[in-house]
């Protein structure tokens, strides 16, 4: 099942696993909200994903 989360900003992150998901969320975190860095966690984004039907 392919794995999502959409930032309130519009951004979508998609991935196959878990990891990969989370991720691509850091690295948007990272660059796009600096100041959410060191605030959201890993597991906090674990939380946040959605499951797609394939």
């Amino acid at each position: 099942m392919t794995r999502q989360v959409r930032c309130e900003c519009g951004y979508t992150a998609r991935g196959d696993t878990d990891d990969a998901v989370i991720s691509l969320i850091l690295a948007h975190i990272t660059t796009d909200h600096p100041d959410l860095v060191g605030v959201e966690t890993a597991e906090d984004i674990r939380t946040w994903i959605e499951l797609l039907p394939d």
